[in-house]
């Protein structure tokens, strides 16, 4: 089977193996598009390149129809010709046939190469003549162009014109240019070809729609707006990118080249498009001081935003409209102005930014100040002192002076009116260190609940403390007490199971998150006790939840009991429990078997009817994941 297919159609074999058994070129180049002949050679290099590194060959399998065929079945690749040390030259057959020079042409040894130039002349096919001149090897690259010179000028117009577009494609490569440009002096850049380049999808075609777009940009084929259609359509960043250097490139008007690249900039659904845009736009000149503040302050990107605050300073006229960036929203940007103020030696502008919202930017001023010989401390400790001009920020900013002198002013400030002050107040004192964890759960009674959210934080890895907040007025402080507790430490079933009646709904919430939690430490006994209509209804629902993980006959037992309970959820899972005795053979076994298969076969009826119900859901949800797929049968 080696040396004969098992089936006819070509179709099944690559362009290499094509090659191997004796194909034509014609028939191994597929349709003849930039594509089909890159590929091939990319195919014979691959499949000959395990012989010339040295690299033991191996075999792999696929199928066709109902059979799996091995690869060596096909086209063995180590059939391919190599270089003969003792002959000096590939192994081919004397005189070479035509399929033999074109594996040799694309051959990973550049020594084969190189005889098939000399061997094949002005008779090699032109495509792979033309792939040559972009050779790594300098000797296969200057005999290709020697020859691809005598071939272009004896071919005609109509042959010319269909190199063109794999011109275009070589082009892109390290060593193509002169053959893309020996090629272009005949024919020009054809429009057909910059659309079959286009036309490429897929990763495979990234290079292609690259060489088409930047071709079609320099010759006019692609005007602005079909530019910018490239870059808005969806595929890969690099060819976007591509394509708005190439609409830059091409801009006739400047205030309409800027206005479509800003329009540009919010249609573009991909940040790091929109980033490379922006710097490629900037590097052009097209972008004014103006046009990147506005980009600053209001782009919806962020990265968008904080570029632009970084490229604003290099553009001559910036500091006309650098003050505008002191105010905006995105704290990045406002660090880049207020850099820029300390740059300049602006004190007085740094002197606002110490109460910056920003601990980042308040840095920023800090350090300016105290370079220019001011005291920041002083000026944070005015403000802190003034009930009417302290500010939340303000607050925060004096305790990163770090000054244990401040602690008293830092305690007065635990009783302002303003919760956030008090609650920076008390984080002030946190880390100053003059303020031990036992003073905190006083300051939890604070009707402000970020005033509470410091002293839980602080807490969050006391657990004496945190079960002391247990009982705490304010339902929040309970909640979030529970919630640490479970999450961080160990909070018992026993522990939890009563604050699971708490009339807040989100103490009840946080406590049956640590009951969930705790469960694995009890008993399906306890849990069946606790499903008895006596129990509080939240009781009874929980238990019965997480039952239904549960498969202990008792369990099912108790499930089918409670199959027409007054309580939804309590009945709900008890149906679903119920469903056990459809895939469980072994469901009614045991001591009390006889019972459950009692009150199995008294609601045989509705049994069925849950389980074809789940059966259909679970059918509708696959096929909602899966809407081009079918099955038949059941799930």
């Amino acid at each position: 089977m080696a040396n004969e297919c098992p089936w006819g159609p070509t179709r099944y074999l690559s362009g290499g193996e094509r090659l191997l058994r004796g194909k034509d070129t014609a028939s191994a180049a597929g349709a003849g598009r930039a594509a089909d002949w890159t590929g091939l050679d990319s195919d014979v290099f691959q499949g000959t390149l395990s012989r010339v590194a040295g690299w033991r060959g191996s075999s792999s399998r696929f199928p066709l129809g109902a059979h799996w065929f091995d690869r060596r079945e096909v086209a063995d690749r180590e059939t391919a010709p190599y270089w003969d040390e003792e002959a000096g030259t590939p192994s081919w057959s004397l005189p070479p046939t035509p399929s033999e020079l074109a594996l040799c042409l694309c051959h990973a040894d550049a020594r084969v190469r190189a005889a098939a130039l000399d061997a094949a002349g002005a008779a090699a096919p032109p495509a792979l003549l033309l792939l040559r001149c972009a050779d790594g090897d300098e000797g296969v690259r200057e005999r290709a162009r020697a020859v691809l010179t005598e071939v272009l000028a004896a071919t005609r117009d109509e042959e010319a014109r269909s190199l063109a577009a794999l011109a275009l494609l070589v082009g892109t490569r390290r060593h193509g240019r002169w053959g893309r440009e020996a090629v272009l002096a005949r024919t020009g850049v054809p429009e057909d070809a910059v659309r079959e380049l286009l036309a490429y999808e897929g990763w495979a075609g990234l290079a292609a729609r690259r060489a088409g777009t930047r071709a079609g940009a320099e010759a006019g084929i692609l005007d602005e707006d079909a530019l910018y259609a490239i870059a808005l359509a969806p595929g890969d960043a690099a060819g976007r990118l591509e394509a708005v250097r190439a609409a830059l490139g091409v801009r006739r008007d400047a205030t309409a080249a800027r206005n479509r690249f800003l329009a540009f900039l919010e249609e573009c659904g991909d940040s790091q498009s929109r980033v490379r845009a922006l710097r490629c736009a900037v590097a052009e000149g097209l972008l004014s001081p103006g046009d990147l503040a506005g980009l600053a302050l209001g782009h919806r990107d962020r990265r968008v935003r904080r570029l632009a605050a970084r490229l604003l300073p290099a553009l001559p006229g910036a500091d006309a409209v650098l003050e505008q960036l002191e105010g905006a929203a995105d704290s990045v940007v406002r660090g880049a102005a207020v850099t820029r103020l300390r740059a300049a030696g602006r004190t007085g502008g740094l002197v606002p930014h110490l109460a910056d919202p920003s601990p980042w930017v308040r840095g920023i001023a800090r350090r300016g100040l105290r370079e220019a010989g001011a005291d920041p401390h002083a000026r944070l400790r005015a403000w802190c002192a003034d009930p009417a001009a302290v500010t939340p920020p303000a607050v925060s900013g004096l305790a990163e002076e770090g000054d244990p002198g401040d602690a008293p002013l830092l305690h007065e400030l635990t009783r302002h009116p303003d919760g956030a002050v008090r609650a920076r107040a008390l984080g002030g004192l946190r880390r100053l260190g003059a303020l031990a964890d036992a003073a905190l759960p006083p300051y939890a009674d604070d009707p402000d609940p970020r005033v509470g959210a410091v002293v839980l934080r602080a807490l969050r890895d006391d657990p004496v403390a945190l079960r002391g907040l247990l009982g705490h007025p304010h339902a929040r402080v309970r909640a979030a007490a529970l919630v640490l507790l479970a999450r961080r430490h160990r909070l018992g079933w026993d522990e939890a199971l009563p604050h699971l009646g708490d009339p807040a709904a989100e103490v009840a919430r946080g406590a049956r998150e640590a009951l969930r939690r705790a469960a694995h430490e009890v008993p399906d006994e306890r849990l069946i006790a606790l499903t008895t209509p006596g129990e509080p209804p939240a009781r009874r629902t929980l238990a019965m939840e997480l039952l239904a993980r549960r498969h202990d006959p008792g369990v099912l037992l108790n499930a089918l009991r409670l199959l027409d309970d007054p309580l939804p959820g309590v009945r709900a899972a008890a149906r679903d429990r119920s469903r056990q005795l459809k895939w469980d053979r072994r469901a009614a076994e045991g001591p009390r078997g006889d019972e459950i298969r009692a009150l199995a076969e008294a609601h045989a009826e509705r049994i069925d009817h849950w389980w074809a119900e789940h059966q259909r859901r679970l059918r509708a949800a696959r096929a909602a994941e899966n809407p081009g797929r079918t099955r038949a049968g059941g799930v």
